[in-house]
Formats: structure tokens, C-alpha cells, sequence
């Protein structure tokens, strides 16, 4: 394994010291989520006995105790001022919904909307009529008949219409009528005669604002708030001529004047004709409700029926510590938020999205599923997620006796800053991971410091020996921490003692070759004279072709011993030659010629016909004598009597080469013994018999000098098989 990943696995285990932490942390955790629970019914119960003994509260809940009615309204509070100019833009951040009347016997629709601002109620209602009528004044002759009266009611209205009538407690009824000539602001008059208020009257407070809509038009309506479960009636009169006898109606109650509501006749609101009531939120019981919604809590009162009678929502709102300084408690709510995310992210589990949240009139009603799971009057506590993807904790309970005359919902935000950031749970738990973190990422720094320095002294170690074998100068000095006090240090002086030793014993052995020479010239000389001394004509036939044998090992022992005295001056030479600057162009094309004439029986061919001009810096008498051991091998091992002088650009590497090479059809070369071509006494191939240099390239000495020489100059050779070509050459760095 390597260091790096055990040091990584070092790091890892340090995460242990959180994670036995964290048990303990959850433990408690789960102790503090009971404490929350508690201390929430607790609060619950309070709520509970302050709200049932309120006044306020049971005046205000007192006429929702009635059975429901289908047609019962609720108009909802609206947070933004609303402007009556009869259209719906101010009306769409409302959560409520829409009330449709739909006709049996026309295509007439109505839908309505309900809102309180400022104890005013506004309505908007929507009409579809596919032939809309305006109100027209009607035109009085000037001498009528004898016993010829206008009609009153197409005076008072011979258009299409709408009719609001809200009733009091004690029956009286207040008729408002709609009607205009054009679209525009509409004022209200009484549809129906009054005592002391004829039909046709103003009516004080009432206003509107009509408008032409794709299908029909619009009306938006503000009237005096009436009080809560008042009986209030909406219809639409619908004519298609201005002299058609008005019949046809669509809402919920009977428009037309068929009687006058005056004392006598006042209906009672058990039998009223108004069928439909409106229900509000109370300002009076949310400010009661204020007092005990903290910072992070939501508290919700419903009625019996599930309708919204006050909301006071302080989710979002925040209370810091007393602090010195503004900035200071800037830092800790930021830093305390921070923390609690964290916190509360590992801590929740998956809690579940209530159904009837995805439903945006769930702020408005509650639904008769949650009613319902309030059994035996016992508060109901559950962890969820709203739609607004808020982790609470709701505790629902009842109010009152039988019959249930409310419903408390109180809601604490457990994603609030407050609840746990301020808590030495999280703190306990953030110091934990703040203490591993730092220890990990210390062993990290010191794991990746120890493996860089380790994978320098490795590379510096590679790069200290050559391919051939020999040590680098560069280090003879030494490795890098050489000097350093530790295990590292210590292994880069062993390194560095078993370089020097290896780099003597090199030059022991490249000293060893001149040495040879030297010693075996003397018994050489004694054996070629004893065998020139010897009486040939008195051996026989035997010794004669022993004699032969013998002074043939001898010439070839001499050449031997030559080689390897030349090798090594020309390896001295390579390192004191003088360098020029030569063309390699205009040089292949004279050596071309030189190598024509030494080989009468080979066709020699440059490649590329446009050879590029290349200066190169070398010695022109080694790289002649480089070329002549290349052009002799390719000779030798050549198929047919045709060679190629190669010269190219390499373009490839940090500095461009030169790459001047000899391709020969001869036998392919195993690529596992490209590494070995080049080094000396090495001969891989079958030499051709009757070979003039068959001797020379047995000894493997040629290609060597190649080598030599390329290196003197800072190149390289090369050697590759190209479909039916052997290439052998040498990479030269350009000038």
C-alpha cells in the first residue's frame, strides 16, 4: 500500500473521534426532541385555558356553531391593500379559492371572490354572458296618455345587473343594486323599496368598478364589513333586450322585487331567502393570540368548521442574545445558523410531506382528515414538512367542550436558528468535528510533504543512472535531503554512498578495456612470433592446419584487442573533440557521393529529394564516423543493393532534433531488443557469411560507437521497424 493511501486511512480513522461523539450527541438529541414535545403540550394546554376563557374568542366563534352550509363563504385577510378598479391583479397573492354559480338553462356562469382590508369587505365576481346589456336611461314622453305610467323597475334598471344584499342579525336587509350605462366605476343604488329608502337610493359606502371581460365582464365590489356569519346573498340578472321582463337569475338568493322589505315583513334568519353567510379572520383574537407565539412558533386558531379566525406567524423572525455590539450578534446568528444546518441535517430523519400541504388553502382551512385526528380531546404532536419546506413541529388540539367550538394548531420551526444552534448539542458536536478536522488535515500536510520528498529522492535516484549504466555527474554530490535528520535523510546518504560506488566501479570497468589491451599485447607478440618461428615444412599435414588455426585465433584476438583500444580513444575523443557548426543538408549529399564510390554494387537514395536545412553542432570527423558504422551495418544485413539516406525535423519534443538515419531491406528486428542494439560486445542478428566486416560487427562495437557519439552531442540513437525497412539512426539537437 502506498504511503499516501496509508496516511489517507490515517486521516480516516480520525473521523472516528466525531463518530463515537455523535452517539453520545444523538442520545441526547433524542432526550432534547422530548423535551420539545413537552414543553410544547405544555404550552398547549396554556393556550388552551387562556383561549377558552376568553370573551372575545367565544363572541367570535359564536355563530360558527351553526350547522355548515354549502354555500358559506370565507373571505381572507389580505396582507396588500386592494384597489377597486375591476381587475384581479392585487387579488393573486390570495390563497383562497374561487366560488362557482353555474345556470341549468344558459351557458351564464358566475364565480366569486371574497376579501377583508381594513373592515371592508371586497367582491370580485366573474360573469360569462355571451350577450351583455347596459343599463339605458330611459326617455320620458312629453305628453303621455291619460292613465299611462312609466314602468318603475325599467326606470330603476332595464340592463344586465348584479344584486348584493346583506342581512343583520335582526332581519333587516340591505339590498345594494349594480347596474351602468358603460364600463367604468359604478355606484350602488337599493334594488328594492326601504322603509325611508325608496329603490333607486344611494347607498352610503357601497362602490364598484365595472369591466368588459373576454366572455362577459367583471365586477369588483367594496361594501362596509358586515359581522362574522352574517347572511350575506350574491345573484347575477341576465336580459338580452333592454325591454325583456327580467326572470332569468344565477346566485344565491332571488333577486327581483317581489315583495318590500319593510318592518312588518322582515324575514327571519332561520328562514331568510339568503341562503349564504361570510366568515372572517378576527383582529381582536389574533392580538390575543400574539401574546403567546414566540420567535420560531406559528400559532393558528380554526373554527368548528375548519375556517381560519386568526393566524400569527413568527417562523422567520429572529431575536438574538444581548450582545455588545451589532456586529457581534451579526457573527452569532450567521455562525449559529451555519451550525444548525449542519446539525440538523444529520440529526432529521425523512419527514413526511402532510398530503393536504401541497395544497396552498390549507393556510385557510383546516381539513376534516386533521380535524378528525384530535380523539378524546387529547392534543395531537407530529414532526413534518410543509410545502415550504420547513421541518416543524405542529401540535394540534381542541378548544372548548361539546360541542368542539375550536382548533389550536401551534407550529416551532426546528430549522430556526434559536432552536438548537444556541444548544451545547450542537456545539458539543461542531467542536468534535472542528478537532478532526484540523488533526486530518495535519496528517494530510505531513503525508503529502513525506510522499513528495520520497518521490523526489526516487526520481533523482532513476535519473542518477543512465540507460547505459553509468552514473550521472550531476549527483555525484549527492541526493536532495542528504543532509536531513531523519529517515529520509538517512536513506538519501545510503543512496547517495551506493551511487558513488557503483560510478568507481563503472570506471573500473571502462578502465578495465585499456588495461586488457595493454597486458595481452605482450603475450600476443610472443605467441605471433613463436608461430612465425616454426618450421613449417617439417610439420605435417596435422600440424600445419593446427599452425592455421592457431595464427588465426591470434589475428583475431589482435582485432579484438584493437576494437577495444579504439572504443576507447574514440570515447576520449568524443569528449574532447571540437565542435562545428555543419549543415546536415549539404553534408548527406557529399557523403552520398563518398559512399557511392566506396560501394560500386549498392544504390544509394536521399529521402526527402528537398532536403530541409539543419544546422546541427558536432564534430564533422565523428559524425562521418558515426555514418560509416551506420551505413556499413545496413550494407551488411541488406537484402538487395538498394539503401536510403533519411533526414527529417522532429518537432515533437521541448527542443527540435534532427533525425538522420539509414534504412536498409533487411531482417526485422524483435522490438524487445531495441534497448540492447546499441550496447557494446552485443551482436543479436545472424551475420551473412562472406562478409568482408563480418568480423568488425561480430564483435558488436560498431553500433556502440554510434551511441557514443550521438550522447557526445546531446542526441540519441534510434532504430525501428518500417513496413520492409530497417531504420538505424541518430537524433542530433538543432543549433
Amino acid at each position: 500500500m502506498r504511503l499516501r493511501s496509508q496516511m489517507f486511512l490515517a486521516v480516516a480513522l480520525t473521523l472516528v473521534v466525531p463518530l463515537v461523539g455523535w452517539q453520545s450527541v444523538k442520545q441526547l438529541y433524542v432526550a432534547l426532541q422530548q423535551t420539545r414535545i413537552d414543553d410544547q403540550m405544555l404550552k398547549v394546554a396554556n393556550m388552551r385555558l387562556a383561549l377558552s376563557e376568553s370573551l372575545n374568542v367565544a363572541s367570535w366563534l359564536e355563530p360558527s356553531l351553526a350547522a355548515e352550509r354549502p354555500n358559506d363563504w370565507y373571505a381572507e385577510k389580505s396582507r396588500y391593500p386592494l384597489f377597486v378598479d375591476g381587475y384581479d391583479d392585487d387579488w393573486r397573492n390570495l390563497l383562497g379559492s374561487w366560488y362557482t354559480y353555474d345556470s341549468a338553462s344558459t351557458d351564464n356562469k358566475l364565480s366569486l371572490r371574497l376579501a377583508k382590508k381594513n373592515q371592508r369587505l371586497y367582491l370580485f365576481l366573474k360573469v360569462t354572458d355571451d350577450h351583455l346589456i347596459y343599463h339605458s336611461v330611459p326617455k320620458l314622453e312629453t305628453n303621455p296618455a291619460e292613465g299611462e305610467t312609466p314602468d318603475r323597475w325599467l326606470q330603476l334598471v332595464n340592463g344586465d345587473s348584479v344584486h348584493i344584499a346583506v342581512q343583520a342579525g335582526d332581519g333587516r336587509v340591505e339590498h345594494g343594486l349594480f347596474r351602468t350605462v358603460a364600463p367604468g366605476s359604478v355606484a350602488a343604488v337599493s334594488g328594492v323599496d326601504q322603509p325611508g329608502r325608496p329603490a333607486g337610493s344611494a347607498l352610503p359606502g357601497w362602490r364598484g368598478f365595472w369591466s368588459r371581460s373576454v366572455d362577459g365582464y367583471q365586477l369588483e365590489a367594496s361594501i362596509a364589513l358586515p359581522g362574522n356569519g352574517t347572511r350575506v346573498g350574491v345573484a347575477v340578472v341576465d336580459v338580452d333586450t333592454s325591454d325583456e321582463p327580467r326572470r332569468r337569475w344565477l346566485g344565491t338568493f332571488d333577486p327581483l322585487p317581489k315583495q318590500t322589505y319593510s318592518l312588518p315583513n322582515l324575514p327571519k334568519p332561520a328562514d331568510s331567502a339568503i341562503s349564504s353567510r361570510v366568515f372572517f379572520a378576527s383582529e381582536l383574537v389574533q392580538e390575543q393570540l400574539q401574546g403567546w407565539t414566540n420567535s420560531g412558533a406559528r400559532s393558528r386558531l380554526f373554527d368548528v368548521h375548519g375556517r381560519l379566525v386568526a393566524d400569527v406567524n413568527n417562523l422567520y423572525t429572529t431575536v438574538l442574545d444581548d450582545l455588545d455590539d451589532e456586529e457581534a450578534a451579526s457573527f452569532k446568528g450567521v455562525l449559529d445558523a451555519l451550525l444548525f444546518r449542519v446539525f440538523s441535517f444529520m440529526v432529521a430523519d425523512d419527514l413526511p410531506l402532510l398530503p393536504e400541504q401541497l395544497n396552498a388553502a390549507v393556510l385557510l382551512n383546516l381539513s376534516d382528515e386533521r380535524r378528525s385526528a384530535v380523539v378524546n380531546d387529547q392534543p395531537l404532536t407530529t414532526r413534518y414538512v410543509t410545502d415550504e419546506n420547513d421541518r416543524v413541529l405542529g401540535t394540534l388540539a381542541s378548544i372548548g367542550q361539546n360541542p368542539l367550538r375550536a382548533y389550536l394548531l401551534l407550529e416551532a420551526n426546528e430549522e430556526h436558528a434559536s432552536a438548537y444552534a444556541g444548544s451545547q448539542l450542537a456545539r458539543l458536536f461542531s467542536l468534535l468535528l472542528l478537532v478532526s478536522l484540523l488533526v486530518g488535515c495535519g496528517l494530510l500536510v505531513f503525508a503529502i510533504g513525506l510522499s513528495s520528498r520520497i518521490r523526489r529522492l526516487s526520481g533523482e535516484a532513476q535519473r542518477a543512472v543512465s540507460v547505459d549504466g553509468r552514473v550521472n555527474t550531476l549527483f555525484s554530490n549527492g541526493l536532495t535531503d542528504i543532509d536531513a535528520q531523519d529517515e529520509i535523510g538517512d536513506l538519501s546518504r545510503k543512496l547517495s554512498s551506493l551511487l558513488s560506488r557503483s560510478a568507481q566501479y563503472t570506471q573500473y570497468l571502462e578502465a578495465l578495456s585499456g588495461r586488457l589491451s595493454h597486458e595481452l599485447r605482450t603475450p600476443l607478440s610472443v605467441v605471433r612470433t613463436s608461430l612465425e618461428n616454426l618450421d613449417v615444412n617439417a610439420l605435417d599435414k596435422q600440424s600445419k592446419l593446427l599452425i592455421e588455426r592457431a595464427e588465426g585465433g591470434a589475428v583475431q584476438l589482435g582485432r579484438i584487442i584493437k576494437a577495444l583500444v579504439d572504443s576507447t580513444r574514440l570515447e576520449n575523443s568524443v569528449q574532447d573533440a571540437a565542435l562545428e557548426e555543419v549543415e546536415l543538408g549539404r553534408w548527406l549529399r557529399g557523403v552520398c557521393d563518398i559512399y557511392s564510390q566506396l560501394y560500386p554494387d549498392v544504390r544509394f537514395v536521399i529521402r526527402p529529394q528537398e532536403l530541409p536545412e539543419l544546422n546541427v553542432r558536432v564534430s564533422p570527423e565523428l559524425l562521418q564516423q558515426a555514418m560509416d558504422k551506420l551505413v556499413d551495418n545496413a550494407v551488411s544485413f541488406s537484402h538487395n543493393a538498394s539503401l536510403v539516406l533519411q533526414l527529417s525535423r522532429d518537432d515533437t519534443r521541448a527542443e527540435s532534433h534532427a533525425m538522420l538515419a539509414v534504412a536498409n531491406q533487411g531482417p526485422a528486428i524483435d522490438e524487445r531488443q531495441w534497448s540492447t542494439l546499441f550496447d557494446p560486445l552485443v551482436s543479436l542478428r545472424d551475420i551473412p557469411q562472406g562478409s568482408e566486416s563480418a568480423e568488425d560487427l561480430h564483435l558488436g562495437l560498431g553500433l556502440y560507437m554510434v551511441r557514443l557519439i550521438a550522447r557526445g552531442v546531446g542526441g540519441e540513437v534510434f532504430a525501428r521497424n518500417q513496413d520492409k525497412w530497417v531504420v538505424f539512426g541518430v537524433s542530433l539537437p538543432l543549433s
